[in-house]
């Protein structure tokens, strides 16, 4: 068991529903009212913490609408490395997203949301593209381990790494477009498919 499988503790627990419940709610008043309207006291205040309890899971109230879940990189990363070593470069990472966008169903409302503040707010959207950038070069970095290549020098998995990305994105564009009649993950196994089969028609 890796320690990524290790259940969490209850106060481990308690501290992950907090910091989801300041998320969520900072997140739906400025979808409500804007995020020039949304204080870190009215979002306290709603989730029943003190301000200081706030700061100690996001440093500004922008990074918990754009960053809700910081440990996203990370377990990517392992899953990568982790990854049977049968499966390529590509497969590997198809199955390391796909573990974070498992619940996506579940969560549509949220992403929704979140896609409707980031539109309104361009400084919000500054700030997301640059978290997902973070998560892009630490992908890179997890494509290049994997494959005993350099990062920096190597094109072969920036290019991985950014394909990947860009099947990601159009799988979720043309889950929302269609009204969600097709499953998502139906649409994810389909993009990395025509990416292995090298985009051919």
């Amino acid at each position: 068991m890796s320690a990524a499988d290790v259940p969490l503790g209850l106060r481990e627990r308690k501290k992950r529903a907090t910091r989801d419940a300041l998320a969520d709610v900072a997140l739906r008043m400025a979808a409500d009212r804007g995020i020039e309207n949304v204080t870190v006291e009215a979002v306290t205040d709603a989730v029943g913490v003190s301000v200081r309890t706030f700061f100690n899971y996001f440093p500004c109230l922008e990074d918990a609408i754009t960053r809700p879940d910081q440990d996203n990189a990370e377990r990517t990363r392992r899953a990568v490395l982790n990854a049977p070593k049968e499966l390529t470069a590509l497969n590997a990472l198809r199955e390391a997203i796909g573990q974070e966008l498992a619940h996506i169903e579940e969560d549509h409302e949220r992403w929704e949301l979140q896609m409707a503040v980031l539109r309104a707010s361009p400084s919000l959207l500054s700030r997301f593209l640059a978290a997902r950038g973070a998560d892009e070069r630490a992908l890179i970095a997890a494509v290049a381990e994997r494959l005993g290549q350099d990062p920096e020098s190597d094109l072969y998995p920036r290019l991985l790494a950014h394909v990947a990305i860009a099947a990601v994105r159009a799988a979720v564009e043309l889950w929302v477009a269609s009204g969600r009649t097709r499953t998502f993950q139906s649409i994810y196994r389909e993009a990395f498919t025509s990416l292995a089969a090298g985009l051919n028609a």
